[in-house]
């Protein structure tokens, strides 16, 4: 394990300098206050895609209840549904990027449906690609592409829930070049390829088009709640899930607390992987500045970590 970003700036350098691959350019560096201002937030009454027990809001409503409704007591009412957030990034992200997303938390709890996802303007046809997403009290993260095609869906340990929060968060990173798209998980000083879609099975130049990065919370819905077959894997003792959407108190963990988020991209979108502040988005509503974790173009301990073991692989060269 490497100890210090001293050491991790060294090995980021000297892999840098022997590397053959492509160069990447910053495009996206969102953080802290200028977070949320590059996302337009998708009001909606309901959840007509995925059926979640929710409410989409508006961004001066979810910042003044606490993004997620943690207060609110829903109880005997039959129609009840708690507010929520869903939002889109202004700028998409083309093929031949690299996405890098650090967090301290993810949302979690009975009921808690989060993801960090891109999809196509043309949803389906133009793909999506799942880069954090899981359901309930599930502590390993679920990566997936929605094409036409059958593509495998491996799982990360410890990357997600209470799980990936106990060890400090960690960074995500999603490569999509025309040789395939990979994705990774680092947890605090390590990390290794999580998954890799080779365009031999999923085409990444036909089945997706540009991608809208999106974040949202939802309840229940199709996938947490999955007629309680994937509820009652983490959260049997308090099925149905409805029982639980009514209660503040199930949602004091449904919170995401970001680090960053980075797009990068390359012209020469050819050479893919071997294998091989924070801006809280959270119960108290904060989009705080700069502070002890936040990253820079080329700063902090873990980013530093992603970019040298991507390069290591051979993966790019940052400028």
């Amino acid at each position: 394990m490497l100890s210090s970003p001293k050491a991790l700036g060294l090995i980021l350098a000297s892999t840098l300098a022997v590397a053959t691959a492509q160069t990447y350019t910053l495009s996206q560096y969102l953080s802290g206050d200028n977070f949320l201002s590059a996302f337009n937030f998708i009001a909606s009454a309901s959840d007509p895609r995925n059926f979640g027990f929710v409410h989409f809001v508006s961004q001066s409503v979810a910042e003044s209840s606490n993004m997620v409704d943690n207060s609110t007591n829903g109880a005997n009412d039959s129609t009840f549904g708690r507010n929520s957030f869903y939002i889109e990034s202004i700028e998409t992200m083309d093929i031949g990027s690299l996405l890098i997303f650090d967090a301290n938390h993810i949302p979690f709890g009975c009921s808690v449906w989060p993801s960090l996802f891109t999809q196509g303007q043309n949803w389906p046809a133009q793909g999506e690609i799942d880069i954090v997403e899981n359901v309930n009290l599930a502590k390993d993260n679920r990566y997936s592409l929605h094409t036409g095609d059958v593509c495998n869906q491996p799982l990360s340990s410890n990357s997600f829930g209470s799980a990936f929060a106990d060890k400090g968060g960690g960074v995500y990173a999603l490569l999509w070049n025309t040789d395939g798209i990979a994705m990774w998980y680092f947890a605090r000083g390590s990390g290794e390829v999580s998954a890799w879609y080779p365009a031999s099975s999923c085409d990444p130049t036909t089945s997706f088009g540009p991608q809208t990065i999106t974040i949202y919370i939802d309840i229940c819905g199709a996938f947490a709640d999955a007629q309680g077959i994937v509820f009652n894997r983490t959260c049997s003792q308090y099925f149905p899930c409805s029982s639980l959407v009514a209660d503040p108190s199930n949602y004091d963990e449904a919170y995401w607390e970001i680090n960053y988020l980075h797009v990068y991209t390359s012209e020469n979108i050819s050479n893919a992987p071997a294998t091989g502040s924070s801006s809280n988005v959270s119960a108290t509503g904060s989009t705080s500045g700069s502070g002890s974790n936040s990253g820079s173009a080329l700063g902090g301990a873990e980013f530093f970590f992603v970019l040298a073991s991507l390069a290591f692989l051979g993966l790019l060269t940052l400028f």
